[in-house]
């Protein structure tokens, strides 16, 4: 991959049409209902109680989630999941484009947890949240951090984004900024806007 002429795309709302913590999660607590899993299930909740409360952030829920995630399921159920939501919400047009891209990569805030157990068609480098091996200098990879994590995949080269597409033109302003070309993703439909 060459860091010159990248198309960087974002996943959630972008290559998916749904937020995929949210989705994802929602699978997961009722793949622990059907379980009896309470205590994780209760945990989860309670979690999502102090989140809205403000009491803990977005960012700290979000780890506690998927901590959760890895110790309850097995291998094979923690890929079905996630697979089943891709595969029921994948954005064709804007998947079309990526996997036609010789020099791509997704750059998103999903979860590692998550991310990592979708196939995609083909191997296609991501960078993402709570990545295990904490190898990216911001964990969230949200905002800015998706640039100074972008640099640091590179081994600090400078990196020229070619193509960006989002969904999400504030959450994303930073990684607009830096980009040559910006296709936004609105009502499904994808529209160049720089």
């Amino acid at each position: 991959m060459q860091p010159e002429m990248l198309d960087v795309f974002d996943f959630d709302g972008t290559l998916i049409r749904v937020n995929s913590f949210r989705e994802i999660t929602n699978k997961f607590l009722l793949r622990l209902l059907k379980r009896f899993s309470i205590g994780p299930f209760l945990t989860i909740i309670m979690w999502f109680i102090l989140r809205k409360c403000s009491i803990i952030s977005h960012f700290v829920f979000k780890r506690r989630v998927v901590n959760i995630f890895e110790k309850s399921l097995t291998e094979p159920e923690k890929k079905d999941v996630c697979q089943r939501v891709f595969d029921n919400n994948v954005n064709k047009s804007v998947f079309d484009r990526m996997v036609n891209s010789e020099n791509c990569i997704i750059c998103t805030a999903a979860p590692f947890a998550y991310i990592s157990r979708i196939f995609l068609g083909r191997e296609i480098p991501f960078i993402s949240a709570l990545d295990p091996l904490n190898c990216w200098p911001d964990a969230t990879n949200f905002g800015a951090a998706k640039i100074a994590n972008l640099k640091a995949y590179f081994g600090g080269k400078d990196i020229r984004v070619v193509n960006f597409f989002t969904d999400n033109d504030t959450d994303d302003r930073h990684l607009i900024d830096f980009a040559v070309n910006v296709f936004v993703v609105k009502d499904n439909q994808l529209t160049k806007v720089k």
